[in-house]
């Protein structure tokens, strides 16, 4: 049952925008400052792939790839990370007295994430937001609100622990002082961000979504719990990495499949590829290869992680026929009742 607060009035969102809250002001310069930067990563980073990986030692190398490992156990992984991201989602969600079941949020999660992998920055998990919509569970405002938290939390996550990892994994940083910088401006701008939350004030509909993004940080012990589940939830991520890489051969301890995660991660961001495709290639064989992982190792580890995305798109292509069914079941048992309740108006 959806319950919504009544000093935030449930409004559509801005006509300009379908689906989903996106920026207006983004300019055809900006969009295509961004797409041919894009380009041109992708470019570079094809061209190192095709130059650089060893093609003929990788097909004898991914042939041995156990697939026990790879579909049983790290499938079993990113249902985990599934579970772990539709908790945080829920207990965001009901700060705003939004109250989704919670298999409903799970199949949704899974659903977009899965697909999100190859739209940039992972844009597409906004389509957890607009199927719960679609029948009539959420109202836009506070689902694209606890998003954007969600976002926020996620990165602040990200960088921390590339950070550590660069200080303490990674010796790769000519010097160790733009670690602390980086870990002290993250400190600062997550304090002003949320000064800044709770001071601003807007007018219209976007002070509805701030007010939704209020009542989501609003409660300290709610924000540190959904930061919590955040900093495990990626630590699955690095688990998930771990179990892939193990089903190719290639056994890292978890510090380094943290460190591995979080800048292959962030380096996939900033690139603005979907799924981060060839840039996430090029990262982890340099990474493995730091690691000291001979070159065509390191190659055929990046070629099996590739596989991490194809698992979770199948795994979420089934959840789409499971909540299907739910959805169906449901739709029968209320035909039902409806048809019972009926009978018993009109019967004498």
């Amino acid at each position: 049952m959806l319950a919504n607060r009544p000093h935030i009035p449930i409004v559509a969102l801005p006509h300009a925008v379908k689906g989903g809250y996106r920026a207006r002001n983004l300019g055809p310069k900006y969009r295509t400052l961004a797409i041919g930067f894009s380009l041109i990563v992708l470019a570079a980073s094809t061209w190192y792939i095709g130059q650089t990986f060893q093609w003929k030692a990788l097909g004898q190398l991914l042939g041995h790839v156990n697939l026990l490992y790879l579909i049983g156990g790290g499938g079993a992984s990113i249902v985990a990370y599934w579970i772990l991201r539709a908790l945080r989602w829920q207990i965001l969600l009901r700060q705003t007295d939004t109250h989704v079941s919670f298999l409903d949020l799970y199949l949704c999660t899974a659903v977009s994430l899965s697909f999100s992998l190859f739209t940039p920055l992972q844009s597409g998990e906004m389509l957890k937001i607009e199927l719960l919509k679609k029948y009539g569970m959420i109202h836009r405002a506070p689902g694209y609100a606890s998003f954007l938290v969600e976002r926020a939390l996620d990165l602040s996550i990200l960088l921390t622990i590339a950070c550590v990892s660069l200080l303490t994994t990674l010796q790769i940083l000519p010097n160790r002082t733009y670690a602390y910088g980086i870990l002290g401006s993250l400190v600062l701008g997550c304090l002003a961000g949320l000064f800044v939350l709770t001071k601003l004030r807007l007018r219209g509909r976007p002070q509805q979504l701030l007010e939704s993004m209020r009542q989501c940080v609003g409660d300290l012990p709610t924000l540190v719990l959904a930061t919590a589940i955040t900093g495990v939830s990626w630590a699955s991520v690095a688990f998930s990495w771990q179990v892939f890489l193990f089903s190719g051969g290639i056994t890292l301890d978890f510090a380094q499949a943290l460190a591995l995660m979080s800048i292959v991660a962030l380096i996939s961001i900033v690139s603005l590829i979907p799924g981060g495709l060839g840039i996430s290639e090029a990262g982890t064989s340099q990474l493995l290869m730091h690691f000291g992982f001979a070159a065509a190792v390191a190659q055929a580890g990046a070629i099996v992680l590739r596989s991490y995305s194809l698992v979770a798109i199948a795994l979420g292509a089934s959840h789409i026929g499971i909540w299907r069914f739910i959805r169906s079941r449901r739709n029968q048992r209320s035909a039902a009742a409806a048809t019972l309740a009926n009978r018993s108006v009109n019967s004498p």
